[in-house]
């Protein structure tokens, strides 16, 4: 038994297939298959049995996959921690992320990683919190951005940043020079915010609930509210990110009575998937190092 033989073995346990494992580790197919009859024949059990086009685990091959799992963990961690001290960390992490963290908040945490860092391989994919969540439990994504998304309990959420809720309008509407309010100002304002049934929307719905404040319920991101209050004499309650920036027209009003970590944004990992040592060591330094908490 050696090493390379435990790692074909926890690919192959994870994929299920003959083919696809061996194109994930760069071997060819009967090199793979020789490797795990080899394995099997040392231990004398079999770990694998058909199923359909695919195979699957025995009950020797799933207790036998709780300890190489384990096992390699720990062996990665160690490489890890020892890399992270030589500044020679490497390794690939897909990160799923909410668009609004694109402009300013991802890029400048990547290029500090990056400098201490530089054999990181880092893929980055953009979509809504609730797609980031789910692409996150499902093992598409090692790690990623976004709201709290409710009724995933696999799913760790860890504050990282936050974006502050406030108002904008036009530049000649009555509010305008205003600077700062309260939310009761808005009473007899028209105004809108984001769709209620998305997790900022909800953060929103509830705030403005509480405050006895009536709104419209209808957009999904800040570039469509910012757009449509551009040419509106509408008030609309948004988080104040880099998509804001295009529309010259538009004056920002802050919230008095908004506590400006209400709209929280958390790196979030899920604890049913197999984390790297490199998406570990990331997840560790994003905590370290780019904390970005309200003061």
């Amino acid at each position: 038994m050696n090493l390379p033989q435990l790692y074909y073995f926890r690919k192959l346990a994870e994929v299920q297939h003959y083919t696809e494992a061996a194109k994930a580790l760069y071997i060819t197919q009967p090199s793979l298959s020789d490797s795990i009859a080899s394995l099997e024949k040392e231990l004398g059990v079999s770990l694998f049995q058909k199923k359909g086009r695919n195979i699957q685990l025995t009950k020797y091959g799933k207790e036998f996959y709780q300890y190489v799992s384990e096992s390699l963990g720990i062996l990665e961690h160690g490489i890890s921690l020892i890399k992270e001290k030589s500044g020679h960390i490497s390794g690939s992490i897909d990160i799923g992320c909410i668009p609004t963290l694109l402009g300013d908040f991802l890029p400048e945490a990547l290029e500090l990683y990056h400098e201490k860092n530089p054999l990181a391989t880092i893929n980055i994919y953009h979509g809504m919190s609730i797609e980031v969540a789910q692409g996150v439990s499902s093992g598409k994504y090692d790690i990623g951005f976004c709201s709290m998304v409710d009724d995933m309990p696999d799913l760790v959420f860890v504050p990282i940043t936050y974006q502050e809720l406030i108002a904008i309008v036009q530049n000649n509407h009555p509010l305008a020079d205003r600077g700062a309010m309260y939310l009761s100002d808005l009473n007899g304002y028209r105004l809108t915010t984001y769709r209620d049934t998305i997790p900022i929307g909800k953060v929103v719905y509830k705030l403005l609930k509480k405050k006895g404040v009536e709104a419209v319920y209808s957009y999904d991101d800040e570039i469509s509210i910012a757009g449509r209050i551009s040419n509106s004499s509408k008030v609309a309650i948004v988080a104040d990110t880099p998509f804001l920036r295009q529309f010259s027209n538009l004056s920002k009003v802050r919230l008095l009575d908004v506590p400006k970590d209400t709209r929280m944004i958390y790196m979030v990992y899920s604890s049913k998937n197999f984390i790297t040592s490199a998406v570990e060591a990331f997840a560790n330094f994003m905590v370290a190092h780019c904390l970005n908490m309200p003061e």
